[in-house]
């Protein structure tokens, strides 16, 4: 079964978007439902807050009545006249408005008269509203009502009178009271602008939250306490101007959900750019990336990574670069490697076809001379392809050894004694000094390394020169130095000692069966014993080879 592939930069345009969409789908509904459920309660609970004067003047009328039922009905029998069949029910059903109507005549006169003895006071609201002169407040102080008396002015059949205790449909000018008029000695009934509403909302309830009187609302209520004698004898409750009927909360909350979604709709815009904004920043370097690791599979490894970036994807595209610095170097090293081995192998090869094809003519007679000649350059090869493939395992740190405890000095010792001949053969006088130590060694591989460091001294050592070994050692390290006389070396053939082929006198060497790898398989063979071999120019004149090893191996 195939499956559909997908871009990661599509992956992470969606990821993006859905997950931001998501978020907002989940933070406007939350917030939509949150506002429904308490937006209401919260209007009401400010609202409340302008009830103060209401609920101290009818906790003033419960001291005095002890009862609300009494307190209603007492008021209510002090309008006179004859009552008519609905009069009573009536009066009671508007009672609690008529006492919000004295709280806010009694809050009214307070503010103008205050405002009219130190306007200095609120100068800001003298200046948005008309103060009321003296004749005016004269009129409001003598007209003004008491909570214990709400009905004066009133007499029983309602009939005409009935607007008197409803509320007049006439609009005010804000802020200012509209005064009926009466030719009555009684005191007239100011209507006082009601902007809130909170008169038809009003509902009162006893100590237990029965109701009263006043407003029944099917909806919760916000409730104040009215508090006499630090006991609470009832609750003035307040009706939410918001609620899920009526028309001003349709449309608030139909206002509010036009809102939201035109948030909606802008988060999703910017999403979508964002996303693809973000998309595309990661898709082009991603691109590159996969372009360059194209490059490297078909063999260029000249390809570069071009991205400046302080990221993750930076960091990337420089180990890319430098990966194909590597794998260009090591082809590079590859070919030269095949190509110093054919050099190397089409020597002795050349000169045994050479040899046999002389034997064949009849040029050369077989002779025991001959074939001696012909077996040197069969061991000269092998010792070759030995070397090569030693080498080879070595670089590939692929290189068997077989550690033991060893003492190098003793195996030094017995290496030099193994060169006397060649020594005494080449004329050079040998001085040796030393004290060895106990390392985790291959024995093997150690020799191999002392047996190349000799004979290459041998070979590169005029005759009449001298060879000094010798040892010094720290804590922590232990260490040989074999060091000849002339022939020197210069600084640049110092430095290219230890590569594969390399030769200071490729005639010397070769007349001396030097294959080229001696030095450079040294080297690779002391890495793999954990230490390290060195060349340095030695104070005889010639070369001196530094072979340390850790004291950390030790058993």
């Amino acid at each position: 079964m195939k499956i559909r592939r997908i871009p990661i930069a599509l992956r992470l345009f969606l990821t993006v978007l859905l997950t931001t969409l998501v978020i907002t789908t989940v933070s406007l509904g939350v917030l939509h439902w949150t506002m429904q459920k308490n937006f209401a309660r919260y209007v009401a609970d400010v609202e409340m807050q302008k009830l103060d004067q209401v609920i101290a003047n009818l906790a003033g009328v419960y001291h005095v009545y002890h009862d609300w039922g009494n307190a209603i009905q007492a008021q209510i029998l002090q309008i006179e006249g004859d009552a008519a069949a609905d009069d009573y029910d009536k009066l009671s059903r508007w009672w609690l408005r008529r006492q919000y109507d004295i709280a806010l005549q009694q809050q009214y006169f307070e503010v103008n008269s205050l405002l009219n003895v130190t306007p200095h006071l609120d100068d800001k609201a003298s200046q948005q509203k008309k103060t009321l002169n003296q004749e005016e407040l004269r009129i409001i102080e003598m007209n003004l009502p008491s909570e214990y008396q709400p009905f004066d002015g009133l007499k029983f059949p309602l009939g005409a009178n009935s607007n008197n205790v409803l509320r007049t449909d006439k609009k005010s000018e804000a802020g200012t009271p509209n005064f009926v008029q009466n030719s009555s000695k009684k005191k007239q009934f100011i209507s006082m602008p009601d902007r809130l509403g909170l008169s038809s909302r009003l509902s009162l309830y006893d100590a237990n939250k029965q109701f009263v009187v006043g407003e029944i609302s099917d909806v919760p209520v916000s409730y104040r306490p009215i508090v006499v004698n630090h006991k609470v004898v009832g609750y003035l409750g307040l009706k939410p101007v918001l609620s899920q009927d009526d028309a001003l909360s349709i449309n608030f909350f139909s206002n509010q959900k036009r809102y939201l979604l035109l948030i909606y709709a802008l988060t999703l815009i910017s999403s979508l750019i964002a996303a693809l904004l973000l998309a595309t920043y990661f898709k082009k370097p991603i691109q590159r990336l996969l372009n360059a690791t194209r490059e490297l599979t078909k063999g260029h490894y000249q390809h570069q990574v071009k991205i400046n970036r302080n990221d993750e994807l930076g960091d990337l595209s420089n180990e890319i670069n430098q990966l194909a610095v590597i794998l260009d170097q090591h082809e590079q090293s590859r070919r030269q490697w095949v190509a110093d081995t054919s050099h190397e192998l089409k020597t002795p090869l050349a000169v045994l076809q050479a040899q046999i094809e002389a034997m064949q003519d009849g040029i050369r007679k077989p002779t025991a001379t001959h074939f001696e000649a012909m077996l040197r350059q069969v061991t000269s090869l092998k010792k070759l392809t030995q070397d090569l493939a030693d080498l080879a395992q070595a670089e590939a740190q692929q290189l068997s050894c077989y550690f033991a405890p060893v003492n190098p000095w003793q195996v030094i010792l017995q290496e030099v004694d193994n060169f006397k001949p060649k020594f005494e053969q080449a004329d050079l006088s040998v001085s040796i000094e030393g004290e060895g130590t106990r390392l985790q060694l291959d024995i093997d591989r150690f020799k191999q390394i002392m047996v190349n460091l000799l004979g290459n001294s041998v070979r590169y050592t005029e005759a009449g020169g001298q060879i000094h070994i010798h040892t010094e050692q720290t804590a922590t390290h232990w260490s040989v130095m074999v060091d000849d006389s002339p022939f020197g070396l210069t600084d640049v053939q110092l430095a290219r000692l230890g590569e594969r082929f390399y030769r200071v006198d490729d005639s010397r060497t070769r007349s001396t069966g030097g294959t080229g790898l001696g030095l450079a398989l040294s080297v690779k063979i002391a890495q793999a014993l954990g230490g390290e071999l060195s060349f340095e120019h030695s104070p005889l004149g010639g070369l001196r080879c530094k072979l340390t090893f850790p004291k950390q191996l030790n058993s």
